[in-house]
């Protein structure tokens, strides 16, 4: 894999995703209030069958409530995206700042790479269904 200095815009955007990642956190007791006035799944109240996104507001609660356990349980890969998303507010600003280089990444991704990214998907839908 290949590496370049990140552009000035790459940084603007690593200190933006460390505010939101820390207003997310900032603004919890908002979301957790929130949450239940969520509309339900129309997909799965039409079909019965849960959508690939089924649980994700189950997950980001639980998240935001610190259980892990549970987050996985609703939607293993809204709960992967959800501390990645976290994890990832927290080291931009500091990567930003030490202007650390980033992948080069190839557009479009390789075939297999998009495979992988589909069977993902399927395979946490799967987890959903079952």
């Amino acid at each position: 894999m290949r590496f370049r200095p990140p552009t000035r815009e790459e940084r603007q955007l690593a200190l933006l995703w460390g505010v939101v990642a820390a207003s997310a956190l900032v603004l919890r007791p908002f979301w957790l209030a929130a949450a239940p006035l969520m509309p339900a799944c129309p997909f799965r109240q039409i079909t019965g069958i849960p959508c690939p996104t089924c649980g994700s507001t189950h997950a980001a609660v639980a998240l935001l409530s610190g259980r892990l356990r549970v987050a996985f349980a609703a939607n293993p890969l809204a709960a992967l995206a959800g501390i990645a998303f976290f994890a990832g507010g927290l080291a931009a600003p500091l990567w930003a700042a030490l202007r650390w280089p980033v992948p080069d990444v190839p557009a479009p991704l390789p075939r297999w790479m998009r495979a992988a990214i589909v069977a993902t998907i399927v395979a946490n839908w799967a987890w959903l269904v079952l």
